[in-house]
């Protein structure tokens, strides 16, 4: 493995691939913008194994596509080696989270994909297809479909076609996320041996992930992302020799400081905000006073969460709650957070504790968390703001509630953040979507007259 970024004259080389200041955005089906990243740096030295982590999203696999040329920024610039990328990076290769492979080729042929763009004689394709087969341990597997394969052994086909054009930058988009923890953590270690074993040709790795622990594993360097919209964080070298012992004390200290960044962050520890108070003569407004996003979790997770914090106490840290519900890290702290905003938990540091509201809640009947879930729904300003809308006009067109969406959270998509009200609103019988007509409303049988 070359850990030293030097040409032959002695000059630092550039980064294999790079961002520079790069902002990227999408169009949503329905035409709103869809800011994803913000001011991207990061750059991929030669020798390295930089990982980039962050909570489904964030961007990160924005971030992937954008270095490797698969899409171009919206502002920015993308270099290889040094100078503009135009198109595709062809000294990269990359490794999908499914495996992507065409079930009429067999192993040898799907491994061969991975060289259509280059001009070889029969004879040097068919040197290169076998070295890559080898390399990867699928030797004895040739002429095998992908349907006689396991997953494991079907990403070791992925993992050869990428490097069968011996890429001096290898990309791996969440490549383990769907195999079963064994066969991840094998072929985690085997990918790292490949790495550092000299005359394999793979010089760097570029992951994203969304496991700390996979992460704080394998890399050299890790970079933390924050969402909405994607921008750098935590910036971490990790000096760990390989192999590296998961369970040392080193390496749960690495963790436990991703794991308290990315909490900090997504579960800041700052008082509620203050409810708006009237001018004399005014009407009482119970809407908080800043826009905050909502998280994308149903309400059935809600309500699950905190039946399962009431059924065991003990559970008071987010990691042990992340353990105990079978979800990752950034999907735990999204339901977290949910639960959080509407004032049934409390967040200090990564401990969970109920209030005294989510105890009230948790304790009464189907009537009484309607109610509550209601009175704190309503306390949302976005939900504030609609309501009130709604309370003028009966009813309102779906796109216009969506475009008021999209002003007022520019770097959330107002589709997901729409589809995610309504699931609410119903619960709380505060509001319903028809889908035939397109329109918003307040359920007729809603006596509650909340924020009149």
């Amino acid at each position: 493995m070359n850990t030293l970024n030097l040409d032959t004259h002695g000059s630092v080389k550039p980064p294999i691939a790079e961002l520079c200041a790069v902002n990227k955005s999408f169009i949503t089906a329905g035409g709103h913008e869809l800011k994803v990243l913000q001011d991207i740096d990061v750059a991929v030295h030669e020798g390295e194994l930089l990982a980039l982590l962050g909570q489904s999203g964030s961007g990160k696999s924005t971030i992937l596509r954008c270095l490797t040329g698969l899409i171009e920024p919206s502002s920015g610039r993308a270099l290889m080696e040094g100078q503009p990328l135009h198109g595709v990076n062809t000294q990269a290769s990359v490794v999908f989270q499914t495996f992507a492979l065409y079930p009429w080729l067999t192993v040898e042929q799907n491994v061969a994909v991975g060289l259509m763009s280059r001009q070889l004689s029969r004879a040097d394709r068919d040197a290169a297809v076998d070295r890559a087969i080898e390399l990867i341990g699928l030797g004895n597997y040739h002429a095998a479909y992908p349907r006689e394969l396991s997953g494991g052994m079907r990403q070791r086909v992925g993992i050869a076609r990428a490097l069968v054009s011996q890429p001096r930058l290898l990309c791996l988009d969440e490549a383990f996320s769907a195999l079963d923890v064994l066969t991840a953590e094998n072929l985690r270690q085997e990918l790292i041996s490949l790495w550092r074993t000299p005359g394999t040709g793979l010089s760097s790795i570029f992951m994203v992930t969304h496991n700390i622990e996979e992460a704080v594993e394998m890399a050299t360097r890790i970079v933390v992302l924050f969402p909405r919209p994607g921008r750098l964080g935590l910036v971490l070298d990790n000096p760990l020799p390989y192999p590296r012992d998961t369970r040392s004390t080193e390496f749960q200290r690495l963790v436990s400081i991703i794991h308290e960044c990315i909490t900090t962050t997504t579960l800041p520890d700052h008082p509620a905000d203050l409810l708006d108070v009237p001018q004399a003569g005014q009407p009482i407004s119970r809407g908080r006073k800043r826009m905050e996003s909502i998280p994308l979790v149903p309400v059935g997770q809600i309500l699950g969460l905190l039946s399962i914090l009431h059924d065991s106490p003990e559970l008071s840290n987010i990691y042990d709650i992340s353990d105990e519900i079978g979800k990752e890290f950034g999907e735990t702290i999204s339901l977290v957070k949910a639960a959080e905003i509407l004032e049934f938990i409390d967040t200090p540091k990564d401990e969970v504790r109920f209030t005294e509201l989510g105890q009230r809640f948790v304790g009464a009947d189907a009537a009484g968390k309607q109610a509550i879930f209601a009175e704190q729904v309503f306390k949302l300003r976005l939900f504030h703001i609609i309501i009130a809308l709604l309370n003028e006009h009966e009813e309102v067109e779906a796109e216009r509630v969506i475009k008021d969406i999209a002003s007022a959270l520019p770097y959330d998509s107002p589709e997901k953040v729409f589809e995610t009200m309504i699931a609410w609103g119903r619960y709380a019988g505060l509001m319903d979507f028809n889908t035939k007509t397109g329109m918003v409303f307040v359920p007729k049988d809603d006596t509650d007259e909340i924020g009149q």
